[in-house]
């Protein structure tokens, strides 16, 4: 698809979604429509991800009284607390199966983790499924 195309479709899908305009009358222009709309639904989807897992990680500083990360290395850090979490519990499996044992920071950080693992797995999901809308839009 070229970039003035791509523009122009752009921009009328912003019209529809704003609920201005009317829709294509003919059929590949509702399905490239169709895809945009979807298309930019992920996008909103990925970024409200981001700032979830933005927010775990300052959940997460804050349980372990660390000073707050800068923007730049949130991924970072999400990155490592997962894998942390994973060898935690490859390490102490035992601890996993006894909640009621553990105390709250423990419970918490656990929570976090799995949030986090949710989170990364979601905008994973999100950004193939953009990737895929890319591809099936160029076809067009």
């Amino acid at each position: 698809m070229k970039q003035d195309d791509q523009r122009s479709l752009h921009n009328h899908t912003f019209q529809l979604v704003e609920g201005h305009g009317s829709p294509p009358s003919n059929p590949p222009e509702q399905k490239k429509a169709l895809l945009w709309r979807q298309r930019m639904k992920l996008e909103f989807e990925v970024q409200a991800l981001i700032v979830r897992t933005a927010t775990l990680v300052q959940e997460w500083q804050l349980l372990h009284g660390e000073k707050a990360a800068q923007e730049n290395e949130v991924a970072t850090i999400a990155s490592q607390l997962l894998l942390a979490g994973w060898l935690e519990s490859q390490q102490h499996p035992h601890v996993l199966h006894h909640p009621y044992v553990r105390d709250h920071q423990t419970e918490e950080a656990s929570r976090i983790r799995q949030d986090m693992l949710r989170c990364s797995m979601g905008i994973a999901t999100a950004q193939a499924q953009i990737i895929r809308l890319d591809v099936e839009l160029s076809l067009w």
